[in-house]
């Protein structure tokens, strides 16, 4: 079969684990836009069925945390499932929480696909691992999460995989469209150190090319037919240089048809303070 990115469909039976998630409800659109049988997993199947974009899909009630609930669902029934999409990902960013969901719940889905005899998983993860390789000081934990996750997936030999590590996605930049209409400043992580060439001053930060949600979507599905993504690592945002989040600022100012760009640098330390304050309220 003569691979076609974003068309080529293998009509294998394929679930989605996060589906509720921004970019899971993408992926589940994708699946069922291609043709493939998909089941999208859910907490809860009443929610899940008032989902537009699960139109076209079977919903499958069942909780990743626990494992027992997987291998007892119609997703993961033995012999039901060829390929599991995981885009799971933890929402307070704590430790906690991190290894809870980007850890273990997605390693749950993992071992229920292997108990299954799928033949592929496909992990969305992160391009920000990188810190955590790095052991950067400023690496949060749904990193070292993703990361330690990444390792299982590669230690196992049941399935082939896919790794999908984007860089930052385009709400994170879309999403402030409307704060900076109504006059508030464009925020962004400011990292200290060197300064980062801009038209706006010496502070350094990050850069990357933001990905929008169905181009992204189009990519895990893309891996499932890719034999070339088969047992690799993508990172995936590139290759042409990326903006810094004070361009991308000045971009969105300019499209609001602002004179001048409003921009507000938060320290990225501040993520500390935030980390471990949810961290002792968990306690």
């Amino acid at each position: 079969m003569e691979f076609i990115p974003g068309e080529t469909c293998t009509g294998e039976r394929v679930a989605v684990v996060g589906a509720t998630g921004y970019i899971g409800k993408a992926v589940v659109r994708d699946l069922v836009r291609r043709g493939y049988p998909t089941s999208a997993v859910v907490r809860d199947a009443a929610r899940g069925a008032a989902e537009p974009k699960f139109e076209g899909a079977t919903i499958v009630e069942a909780d990743v945390c626990d494992p027992s609930s997987l291998a007892k669902s119609a997703a993961f029934s033995k012999g039901g499932v060829d390929v599991v999409v995981s885009c799971l990902a933890s929402r307070s960013g704590s430790k906690s929480d991190s290894f809870a969901i980007d850890y273990q719940a997605t390693l749950n889905s993992l071992n229920a696909a292997r108990a299954a005899g799928a033949r592929h998983f496909v992990l969305l993860s992160a391009y920000c691992v990188k810190s955590a390789e790095r052991r950067d000081p400023y690496a949060l934990q749904f990193q070292y999460a993703k990361m330690k996750m990444e390792e299982a997936l590669r230690a196992q030999s049941d399935m082939t995989y896919s790794i999908v590590r984007p860089t930052a996605f385009f709400k994170s930049v879309s999403g402030q469209v409307e704060v900076v209409s109504g006059g508030a400043p464009f925020v962004y992580f400011d990292l200290g150190g060197s300064p980062y060439k801009s038209s706006h001053g010496d502070g350094k930060c990050a850069a990357c090319n933001p990905i929008s949600e169905p181009d992204l979507a189009a990519a895990l599905v893309d891996t499932i037919a890719d034999p070339s993504k088969c047992n690799a690592l993508w990172n995936l945002g590139g290759p042409d240089v990326g903006l810094s989040m004070r361009e991308q600022g000045e971009l969105v100012a300019d499209v609001l048809g602002k004179e001048e760009a409003k921009l507000l640098g938060v320290p990225i330390g501040i993520f500390d303070v935030i980390i471990n304050g949810l961290q002792a309220s968990a306690l």
